[in-house]
């Protein structure tokens, strides 16, 4: 062995170490990453509804594999029936890897109507407090909205997180369809291929 290493050129023995250091095992992401190894759980419902909250709140929220964005045979459809506000979320993730002075960039495909008057499609991000922990968490509604139309397209926005926020509990965000009393309003959004970047360059 001894000899095999004295008469290979020391070029190539540094690019062997380069390629070994260089390693990763891309099939287990670190212990403190979802299984996917983003912040966000199963961003593309290819696992069904695995790490997602559905909130009917009055209206429905479902699986839908019949409409997607990709590859993938699924989105989330979040609609509305009148006075309502049905989401998805996914709660408290990023926990010990979001930090205060972090920008928090989030972008989701997506694709409905609104209809009558009074429709919102909202993003909200909550910037989380450890579980009881006194004090409440941020929260962020972003605007501009999400724009609903009969083709696919991609929302991306982002919010930095103040440099003196807790955010011992992670963070938190809330894709929601919403109706208030005005009759005939109605939502009807698909969501699917949702990223949580950090400090995106």
């Amino acid at each position: 062995m001894k000899r095999i290493f004295e008469n290979t050129p020391k070029v190539l023995l540094m690019l062997l170490l380069v390629s070994l250091i260089g390693c990763k095992d891309e099939e287990n992401p670190p212990a403190d990453l979802p299984f996917d190894g983003g912040l966000v759980v199963n961003g593309n419902f290819q696992s069904g509804t695995d790490g997602w909250i559905f909130f009917a709140n009055g209206g429905t929220t479902e699986l839908d594999n019949a409409l997607s964005n990709g590859e993938d045979a699924n989105s989330a459809k979040i609609a509305t029936g009148g006075a309502s506000n049905p989401g998805i979320k996914q709660e408290r993730i990023g926990i010990d890897i979001v930090k205060a002075g972090d920008e928090v960039q989030i972008q989701f495909d997506h694709i409905g109507a609104v209809g009558g008057e009074g429709g919102i499609f909202n993003l909200l991000l909550f910037v989380e407090r450890a579980e009881g922990e006194a004090g409440d968490p941020i929260t962020h509604i972003f605007d501009p909205k999400p724009t609903l139309s009969n083709s696919w397209s991609t929302f991306t926005a982002s919010y930095t997180i103040p440099s003196n926020a807790i955010v011992t509990g992670g963070i938190s965000f809330l894709i929601e369809s919403v109706c208030g009393g005005d009759t005939g309003c109605s939502v009807s959004a698909n969501v699917d291929n949702v990223i949580i970047t950090l400090n995106p360059e």
